[in-house]
């Protein structure tokens, strides 16, 4: 509990850095682990007073073996998206490309995910192209001190219904249970045999 409190108090402190700081990010900030088609959008804002003309998101490779995956990728009729697949067709980046985004707006691309079963803090390398060639890499691991151009971040929590049912399925028999219930059968027989025994007895008088 300490260690998701630290994680949840980092990752929040570090995203409000994020946004003072104009980087690129993921939204919601925070989805449970292993969720299935969960909408998400990359939002970059545009800074320095140059268009922003292409923006690049790499998928982390480990979610592949966590069962991550991009389902779907937003339809943009003001951006091409070139999507790059492994050999086993799993997509792992998407550059979206040919618009152009004018200074101090912001762009945004949604895409639908297949969240890895993976708990903690999940981070996304992005690129960031301007009209005049310039290139700023967000790929910098956000935990450490000094980071200037972070990683997005996407912080997975546990389910909180699997947490429940395994808590439930690993927790020692409550202290007398089992035996309370044999207890109460036993002295019911027992009334009941009692009980039929007085009836003889009294009829045999």
């Amino acid at each position: 509990m300490k260690m998701r409190l630290s994680l949840c108090f980092m990752f929040v402190v570090s995203s409000l850095v994020s946004q003072a700081l104009g980087h690129v990010a993921i939204f919601p900030r925070e989805a449970v682990s292993g969720a299935r088609h969960t909408f998400f959008e990359v939002r970059a804002p545009v800074e320095a007073g140059v268009p922003t003309v292409q923006l690049k998101v790499e998928i982390p490779a480990e979610w592949k073996e966590a069962g991550g995956q991009v389902d779907r990728v937003e339809h943009n009729t003001d951006w091409q998206v070139d999507i790059q697949r492994d050999e086993d067709d799993w997509i792992q980046s998407i550059t979206w490309h040919g618009g152009e985004a004018p200074s101090y707006s912001y762009i945004h691309f949604g895409m639908i995910i297949t969240l890895p079963d993976l708990v903690g803090l999940q981070q996304i390398s992005a690129w960031q192209t301007s009209a005049d060639g310039t290139v700023v890499a967000f790929v910098e691991d956000r935990t450490q001190e000094g980071a200037v151009n972070p990683k997005p971040g996407l912080l997975l929590l546990e389910d909180p219904e699997e947490s429940s049912m395994e808590a439930a399925a690993t927790a020692p028999p409550e202290e007398g249970g089992s035996g309370m219930l044999l207890y109460l059968g036993l002295t019911v027989v027992g009334g009941l045999i009692g009980g039929g025994l007085v009836m003889l007895i009294g009829k045999g008088r």
